[in-house]
């Protein structure tokens, strides 16, 4: 089975420190490609991204400012010629692995892999106005669904492909009263049931972590996360981000939010 990891980036030269974290990390546990949506690059980008193993793909994105939901689009048309079985899609300058993120996945049951924040849309302010904004008319059954967060979707192929169209759909479809669509989109497909052969990790699972919710940011206990949480609170053990049960997590989302996590998990590779 071929696998891969998958994001895209503008202002590659700028973050280049942010990508190759993002891809090293993915190496050191997976034996998969890393390939790299260059958005808007430069021959020198492309070749900053060859020089260290990254596969770069020239994509344009005219308006930067959609860039959130653009690298759907990007995303669903590599995929749509591309042979490789499984993918890893994720966010680029805020993701880095701590294990190998395929070995929990069951593939016989299941065919797309997300991850829950532990909160409900209800109990998270950030999500709760984007979704109220984007989407009113989902708002309300969006309310009490766990917030799934949109920056770590693994899958097979097919899967991904009509799942990144139906969210690129829904945030062409929604308002423009935030740019930021994506992950509104997701949380209203969940919500409404619209995503077959799907699996929803916990925070008690290990898989993934986002340190937005779960991890000790200045919103923790100003938005009452520590009490909202419905699962065990992460923490740092032994250089790693592990769950309850001193497990640590295959992924840690939004590291670069918490200072302290950020030294430490950036520190194997720099």
């Amino acid at each position: 089975m071929k696998i891969a990891l998958i994001g895209l980036s503008n202002n590659i030269s700028d973050n280049f420190g942010k990508i190759k974290i993002w891809a090293d990390s993915f190496r050191k546990y997976s034996s998969g490609d890393v390939i790299l949506l260059c958005a808007n690059s430069t021959d020198a980008d492309m070749q900053m991204c060859k020089n260290i193993g990254i596969h770069p793909v020239p994509v344009t994105v005219a308006d930067t400012w959609h860039i959130n939901h653009d690298r759907l689009k990007h995303t669903e048309q590599f995929l749509s010629r591309s042979d490789i079985d499984l993918f890893v899609v994720s966010d680029v300058f805020d993701v880095i692995f701590q294990d190998d993120p395929i070995k929990k996945l069951n593939l016989d049951a299941y065919d797309i892999f997300v991850s829950g924040e532990g909160v409900t849309v209800n109990q998270e302010p950030w999500n709760a106005d984007n979704i109220s904004k984007i989407f009113p008319d989902h708002r309300k059954i969006c309310g009490e669904q766990e917030v799934i967060n949109s920056g770590v979707i693994v899958g097979k192929r097919a899967s991904l492909i009509k799942l990144l169209n139906s969210m690129y759909q829904l945030c062409e479809a929604g308002s423009d009263a935030h740019n930021i669509k994506d992950q509104a989109a997701l949380i209203v497909l969940v919500a409404t049931n619209q995503i077959e052969r799907l699996k929803i990790f916990n925070l008690d699972d290990g898989w993934a972590m986002h340190c937005a919710v779960a991890g000790p940011t200045q919103f923790f206990d100003a938005w009452n996360f520590r009490k909202a949480i419905r699962y065990g609170i992460p923490y740092m053990s032994g250089g790693y981000v592990v769950n309850k049960y001193a497990q640590k997590y295959d992924i840690v989302h939004q590291f670069n939010r918490v200072p302290e996590w950020k030294s430490i998990l950036e520190s194997q590779y720099l």
